[in-house]
């Protein structure tokens, strides 16, 4: 009994789905060698930036918090004027250690801020609070008659502070003296919307030849 078989014999289609199949394995290699380098966390380290390659412009708003800010590496010369208000600033941040000499003046400080409480005790003297004036107010001797046993009051004269001055005290003098027929009637402060100063009066039997002063003490 003869067997007859037929020997086979690749054709042409065979090659080409082999190469693709190869062609698809290679992709596939190459594809997962991609995903497994990429994979990694990337470390960046302070040398691997050039300075000056990160600006602000380049920084997402919230990104740099106070945490991550090292101490000392903010000064005054790096901020712009303005940039820092008293929103930003803690209560309680900026103590009188932290101020220079003369970096308070007169015109940042608000009308009222500074109370008798906030001033430690004999930290404001006489030389802090600026020049003393004296002003002085003649006053006539009303009387017709000398030595006749009847008296004549003055005039009230007022001693007045100059503007933007301010009573400090006040006193009174007699520059001619007639014999004790003189005697001072009254010495009182005047403070008011119109007036800062001390009136005086007195009284003499002493015909006219008196005469009184009053006299302010002011603070300029």
């Amino acid at each position: 009994m003869s067997t007859n078989s037929e020997k086979w014999h690749p054709t042409p289609t065979f090659w080409l789905a082999g190469a693709a199949l190869l062609v698809a394995l290679a992709a596939f290699a190459v594809s997962v060698s991609g995903i497994a380098t990429a994979s990694p966390k990337v470390i960046v380290r302070k040398g691997d930036i050039a300075p000056g390659a990160v600006t602000a412009k380049a920084l997402a708003k919230g990104a740099v918090t106070g945490p991550k800010v090292r101490k000392a590496t903010i000064t005054g010369a790096k901020l712009a004027s303005g940039s820092v208000t008293s929103e930003d600033l803690v209560n309680g941040s900026v103590t009188s250690s932290k101020l220079g000499a003369g970096s308070v003046t007169s015109q940042a400080i608000a009308s009222g801020a500074v109370t008798s409480g906030a001033i430690a005790p004999r930290s404001v003297g006489a030389a802090q609070l600026g020049d003393v004036e004296v002003v002085s107010k003649a006053i006539a001797d009303l009387d017709k008659i000398a030595h006749n046993g009847e008296w004549t009051a003055s005039n009230g004269e007022v001693a007045v502070c100059g503007p933007g001055s301010r009573l400090l005290g006040g006193g009174f003098s007699v520059s001619t003296l007639t014999n004790g027929e003189f005697d001072w009637m009254e010495e009182l402060p005047v403070v008011n919307s119109e007036l800062n100063g001390v009136v005086g009066r007195f009284t003499s039997d002493a015909g006219g030849a008196s005469t009184g002063q009053i006299v302010a003490v002011c603070l300029k």
